[in-house]
């Protein structure tokens, strides 16, 4: 039996949980950005990183770290993370955005194990 390779399997980590990262942030269909505040449907929806996950592979599958965002705050609009920040302040805290901001250069190596498991506690319906 071949397994699947870390790459692979990290592909489908993400895009797991990106959907419940879009299941979590809406309802009936629609979401609130969380950095331009704009009410708009579930299709427009990403699932926008604060600490992007090229700076820290650490957070890239953080529930604080990940969020409803809408396709142009996400990516194109260069101030987006100033509506980020203060929204998610307001969501999570300053002490948990404070230690986000603190893990921004953390890397991790994921584990076969841990994509795993992340796979199976995000899969679909969770």
């Amino acid at each position: 039996m071949d397994l699947i390779t870390i790459p692979k399997l990290t592909a489908k980590a993400q895009k797991v949980f990106n959907a419940f990262i879009r299941r979590r942030d809406s309802e009936n269909g629609y979401f609130t950005c969380i950095s331009c505040g704009k009410t708009l449907p579930i299709e427009n929806m990403n699932a926008g990183h604060y600490v992007p996950q090229k700076n820290s592979s650490f957070l890239r599958f953080n529930e604080y770290n990940v969020n409803g965002e809408c396709q142009y705050s996400n990516g194109f609009d260069e101030f987006h993370l100033i509506g980020y920040r203060k929204n998610l302040i307001n969501k999570i805290g300053q002490e948990m955005v404070d230690w986000l901001e603190a893990n921004q250069r953390t890397f991790k190596k994921w584990t076969r194990s841990e994509l795993n498991d992340i796979i199976e506690k995000y899969g679909e319906g969770k």
